[in-house]
């Protein structure tokens, strides 16, 4: 009887070890699995794009572009805003905005994470010297998610007459014979998005990398002289980032492609007709807006740049005739008298001053 016992109780032994590794190898074979998955690549230019649908489309949304005017950023520096100045050091000493803070370009995703509670600001405006340093970083934080960002038109060139007569006020280029009034050029094809290998797990991280990497000093360039366009045309893939009707109205470089704004930029849209390796160059009436589609476009993986002054740089005489007195054309009427104030805080006193933006707002 103790026998028959003794023999009961190894045998159930024996199946419960047994189920204890077939259980062990299961859950480890599970692990490893779920380990798998967790560290297999994805594919980031999807996950990007989907980041970006799923935070608002910013670049196709009707409120798009996130620009304001300098009086309008003159009515409201009384208000519950926060002005960062873009330019380098030098220039924000000789004259800057009073109570504008300092942040190179290379710095300004850190600034954002680390220095400041961003959404405790009705609006977070970036200011550099034309307007469209400005527009690009604006539209790369909208793309991070910093809904409330916006970047001053034309720039401190709008804000003092005397700090345009070293930009804006040099905008006088005509190229006639580049001009003409010929359709749009058709791509064809479909290309897809290009490839992009940041190394990030998931959409936001993807698009983190991709921001500090396009602000990183080495590769903050973004703006293409229209001389360049002009002495080799072949290089580039021109796009005319404007309305289909102005477009059809108006003259344009010879072999421009139109992308009308807000609705050309998507999956399936006619971004999807050029091909991955192409330089594409971006221009719009003064370079603003487009200097938010090369945000997006440069993001996605694309080799583009925006025409720096926009149409204004090869087709200023003909704004002064046909668009006179519209923000399209620079002109005196686009520029104030507000006051600068010169010289600047030291590193420390800067940095004593945005940490207690972060503390006034309880950010962590």
């Amino acid at each position: 009887m103790i026998n028959k016992s003794a023999r009961l109780i190894s045998r159930i032994l024996t199946i419960v070890v047994l189920l204890f590794a077939i259980t062990s190898f299961t859950g480890c074979k599970n692990e490893d699995k779920a380990g798998a998955a967790e560290s297999a690549p994805i594919n980031e230019s999807q996950a990007l794009y989907n980041f970006f649908i799923q935070n608002g489309d910013y670049i196709n949304k009707p409120t798009t572009p996130a620009i304001m005017t300098a009086g309008q950023l003159y009515g409201m520096l009384d208000k519950n805003i926060h002005i960062i100045d873009l330019r380098d050091a030098e220039q924000y000493n000789q004259g800057h905005i009073e109570g504008a803070v300092n942040v190179e370009p290379a710095n300004i995703v850190e600034y954002f994470e680390n220095s400041i509670d961003a959404p405790y600001f009705d609006r977070v405006v970036l200011v550099c010297s034309r307007g469209q340093l400005s527009a690009y970083v604006t539209g790369i934080m909208q793309l991070l998610g910093y809904d409330n960002t916006y970047s001053a038109r034309y720039g401190m060139n709008a804000w003092n007459s005397k700090l345009a007569e070293e930009g804006w006020d040099k905008v006088t280029a005509s190229y006639p014979d580049a001009l003409t009034r010929e359709p749009a050029l058709q791509l064809k094809g479909k290309y897809g998005f290009p490839k992009i290998s940041t190394g990030g797990r998931n959409g936001y991280e993807v698009a983190r990398l991709r921001a500090k990497e396009l602000l990183d000093p080495e590769h903050i360039s973004f703006h293409v002289d229209y001389e360049e366009i002009w002495q080799s045309p072949d290089e580039y893939t021109v796009i005319a980032y404007v309305p289909a009707d102005w477009f059809e109205m108006s003259v344009h470089p010879k072999g421009t492609v139109n992308f009308p704004p807000k609705v050309s930029l998507k999956a399936g849209g006619p971004v999807e007709s050029i091909t991955p390796e192409s330089k594409i160059a971006v221009y719009c009436f003064n370079g603003h807006h487009s200097a938010h589609a090369t945000a997006w476009l440069r993001m996605m993986g694309y080799d583009a740049r925006s025409i720096l002054y926009g149409a204004n740089s090869f087709m200023h005489g003909y704004f002064e005739k046909s668009d006179k007195d519209t923000p399209r054309e620079w002109s005196d009427a686009l520029k104030n008298d507000f006051p600068v104030k010169s010289g600047g805080a030291s590193q420390e006193a800067q940095e004593t001053k945005k940490v207690a933006v972060k503390q006034a707002q309880g950010g962590c």
